[in-house]
């Protein structure tokens, strides 16, 4: 069951009397706390925790860093204690972790902030007298808050930019509270503050002893896996028998919490990794079950994102969500656990950005030229290569980063509004250019931000990350980028810590599966309705995809394979559109 939250602060009691009496009846929600001006309805009183001496509210999950392996309760009075001081903030930020909305008493009003990692959602909206924020923009809808409004002025930056997270939504007046920040709260105005940057994480020297940062990279995972295990009494893994999803199943044993897996295959080329899945699974003693792509499970007027109040979806990874469901509902379970964001944790990078970092801290000697080798056989290409394309783009590595936009089948003039409008975040504003890796590390980090809470709520089943906890994802900051590719390997440090409790058909694997035939598959077997529903779609009506191009695309089977993933995220935007509007 999902935890979820709906907060009402205003200064209109009797309005706020009748918010609290008309959401509860229609979201089902149950009142959890009430005084002067403020009310928070949630799913379980046990999702809530008081800050003693009227501090405030922790709404989700929260662990202590420094901890046992398990989730602070409404009764650990010691824990809880310990926020009431003068700067909960800093405390929950430095001593705590976990899936949480905080609502803080501020000299009158309040501060909500969101955890690092973005675990927990967070949006806000105004209302009469005050504002009101929930988990889920559906409660918004469902409470009478919310008639929804298509922002279409944002549309362009999701074409463009999907991955780059912003408080601003595409839904008029829903606002987000990004991960690591917080925002006074007052009736009409509203301020956003960073509390977290990853900058503080990085450390200015090479912390210490290869050896030492993959045992404590290995503790602090099992540590914060057992932590989720914590709070979930039957778990469902979605094992690829990749990396990533393999470390997690290697954390979900050592836990000893009851868990089963799932491995979902297109049953052919990259798509089919069961051998691996198998291998994996067997190590840990946890049951595998199979499932498939199944095109029965596409409908393309269904957005996989149409909870988000952004289109950040892939049309085809609805077939994904559908079959980890059906097994779900087999097994019984109560959350489902992946092994997304190691990647990006773990800088799982075909950049020479690791080897200019190197060069900053160790000089041009044998670390130097280790490092260029390792890049080498990482991409498969000559040392020789590799230095020839660093010495090009140094001058453009070094510059301070830029987000990539992606302009494919966009028309001229959304391109110029795009470019006229530069799009940025603060953890990319306060970069540090002469670490040309960590910048790359940090904006891996930032494009997994908004896919973090989890494309399951609809369905009503808590999808949990556990690598992009933070305790994980600081020590990940701190460690260089070149050691990152050591031996020729990607996420070569988490792979090392994991050297013992990994088969060697995975610890050896150096080819990632990929859902690609399947999504190819989806474009040709339904060529005509994807064509239809993106020529005659909202965004060639209003100037915001070039049609020509787009045809020309649609009319072969190789305009579809080279741009199935840009297709498959216009065909969901167009359905996320239609849900929204309807």
């Amino acid at each position: 069951m999902l935890r979820q939250f709906l907060i009402f602060s205003s200064s209109a009691q009797v309005a706020l009397d009748g918010l609290i009496q008309r959401a509860q009846s229609a979201t089902g929600l149950r009142h959890a706390i009430q005084q002067q001006g403020l009310a928070i309805l949630a799913r379980s009183i046990e999702d809530v925790l008081t800050i003693p001496g009227g501090g405030g509210y922790i709404l989700g999950t929260l662990f202590e860093k420094y901890g046992p392996a398990r989730r602070i309760a409404t009764d650990d009075a010691l824990a809880i204690e310990s926020l009431a001081q003068s700067d909960p903030i800093g405390s929950l930020r430095d001593r705590f972790w976990g899936g949480y909305v905080a609502l803080l008493a501020d000299g009158g009003g309040f501060t909500m902030m969101r955890d690092p990692s973005g675990a927990m959602p967070g949006y806000i909206i105004p209302v009469s007298g005050g504002w009101a924020a929930a988990s889920d923009v559906s409660l918004f809808v469902s409470a009478g808050l919310l008639k929804p409004t298509i922002a279409w002025d944002e549309i362009p930056r999701y074409l463009a930019a999907k991955d780059l997270p912003a408080a601003t939504t595409a839904i008029q007046l829903v606002r987000e509270i990004l991960p690591g920040t917080y925002e006074r709260l007052t009736e009409g105005q509203s301020s956003a503050t960073s509390f977290w940057s990853p900058w503080d994480h990085i450390s200015p020297v090479e912390r210490p002893g290869a050896a030492a940062m993959e045992e404590r990279l290995k503790r602090t995972v099992d540590h914060c896996v057992a932590s989720w295990a914590s709070t979930t009494g039957s778990a469902l893994l979605t094992l690829s028998g990749g990396l990533d999803s393999s470390i997690v199943a290697s954390a979900l044993g050592t836990s000893k919490r009851p868990f089963s897996c799932v491995t979902i295959s297109t049953g052919d080329g990259l798509g089919n990794e069961r051998d691996y899945a198998h291998a994996m699974a067997s190590a840990v003693g946890a049951s595998l079950i199979e499932a498939h792509y199944d095109l029965a499970d596409i409908d393309l007027s269904v957005s996989s994102a149409r909870h988000f109040p952004k289109p950040i979806g892939l049309i085809h990874e609805t077939a994904f969500h559908a079959a980890a469901m059906r097994v779900a509902g087999v097994v019984g379970v109560d959350a489902i656990y992946t092994g997304s964001g190691g990647d990006n944790v773990f800088y799982n990078s075909n950049s020479l950005r690791p080897l200019l970092d190197c060069i900053r801290g160790r000089g041009l000697g044998a670390d130097a030229l280790r490092t260029l080798h390792d890049i080498a056989g990482k991409l498969e290409i000559s040392a020789w290569t590799v230095l020839c394309h660093a010495v090009c783009q140094y001058r453009q590595l070094k510059r301070p980063y830029a987000w990539q936009y992606n302009l494919q089948f966009m028309t001229r003039e959304a391109r110029q509004d795009i470019m006229s409008r530069p799009l940025s975040h603060p953890w990319l504003e306060e970069q540090d250019g002469a670490r040309a890796g960590k910048v790359g590390h940090v904006a891996f980090l930032l494009r997994i931000q908004n896919h973090i809470e989890g494309y399951l709520r609809a369905f009503d089943m808590p999808l949990i990350n556990p690598l992009i906890s933070q305790p994980i994802v600081e020590l990940a900051l701190a460690i260089p980028g070149w050691h990152m590719v050591e031996g020729g390997r990607d996420r070569a440090v988490a792979r090392k810590a994991y050297h013992d409790a990994l088969p060697p058909i995975i610890r050896d694997r150096r080819r990632k599966g990929s859902p690609s035939s399947f999504a190819i598959a989806l474009l040709r077997s339904k060529r005509k309705e994807v064509r239809d529903r993106l020529m005659d779609g909202e965004l060639v009506a209003r100037g915001m995809v070039d049609a020509d191009t787009l045809a020309a695309a649609l009319v072969s089977d190789s305009g579809l394979e080279l741009s199935y993933m840009r297709l498959s995220a216009m065909l969901d935007m167009e359905a996320w559109i239609e849900h929204w509007r309807g």
